[in-house]
């Protein structure tokens, strides 16, 4: 039996598949093909005929497909995966940056950058700057040149006349921790 067909039923399929292209190829038959005649109909048949039965016997020949997921993504899965460990420069690895730090050495050390709020900048004849921050309680905090602000590992790399520049890692596309400037104006509404 095929696809609930049995032998008989194909045959007699096949048969009428075959006279109705015969008519529209030009070439009658008499009687449709038995089963038993099909040796003396092989004869009579022409090569078109052979060829057209034998693409039919093709198409209707069971087709077995088996799915292979080797080498394809899966599609249900993100294309950027978080990893635990990442990638410094020079092949150092370490975990990354992102996150606070149980304990640090100065309340600025704990909060990012982007908390802290521009309200004064000193400048100096001598080029010794200083800056103020205010956190978001209103806490006042004196920035210096060199020092650590942030949990990402931070620190201010120039104060001038209207900002200060904080340079401090952070994980790009590719999850690599590379260093970016962040940049703290005095009147941000200005820009």
């Amino acid at each position: 039996m095929v696809h609930g067909l049995s032998c008989a039923s194909v045959v007699r399929l096949l048969s009428c598949c075959l006279v109705a292209l015969s008519m529209v190829l030009g070439q009658c038959y008499a009687a449709p093909v038995s089963a038993h005649d099909s040796k003396k109909s092989s004869e009579k048949v022409s090569p078109k005929v052979k060829e057209f039965e034998k693409r039919l016997n093709q198409l209707l020949s069971p087709i077995t497909y088996a799915y292979s997921s080797a080498g394809k993504p899966d599609p249900f899965q993100p294309f950027l995966r978080a990893k635990p460990a990442r990638v410094v420069k020079k092949g150092v690895v370490r975990k990354a940056k992102n996150q606070k730090p149980s304990a640090c050495a100065t309340p600025l050390e704990c909060m990012d950058v982007g908390q802290l709020r521009l309200v004064a900048i000193v400048v100096e004849d001598s080029g010794q700057n200083m800056a103020m921050a205010q956190d978001a309680s209103g806490i006042g905090y004196i920035l210096t040149p060199d020092m650590s602000v942030g949990y990402r590992n931070g620190h201010v790399k120039a104060i001038l006349p209207d900002r200060v520049i904080v340079e401090e890692e952070s994980e790009n596309i590719r999850g690599e921790m590379v260093m970016t400037q962040r940049v703290l104006f005095l009147h941000p509404e200005e820009k």
